[in-house]
């Protein structure tokens, strides 16, 4: 990763905004009580959980239903 150029353009490079989103994103919804997940159905939910936290949510919708 080439840190000094993204410093330069302005992203962030730390963990620290990404363990908030984490809780808040992914593990809000995975932990819930009584829920069991696979790892397949997780990545699922997780990608889906993403989308709608980026607002891509109608872009999601769209791909899905041109795959149908």
């Amino acid at each position: 990763m080439n840190y000094k150029t993204y410093k330069q353009i302005g992203l962030l490079i730390g963990s620290g905004p990404i363990e908030p989103a984490h809780r808040h994103v992914i593990q809000q919804r995975m932990k819930r009580s009584g829920q069991r997940w696979t790892k397949n159905g997780l990545q699922q939910i997780a990608n889906l959980r993403v989308a709608s936290k980026s607002n891509l949510w109608d872009f999601v919708l769209n791909r899905i239903k041109m795959a149908a």
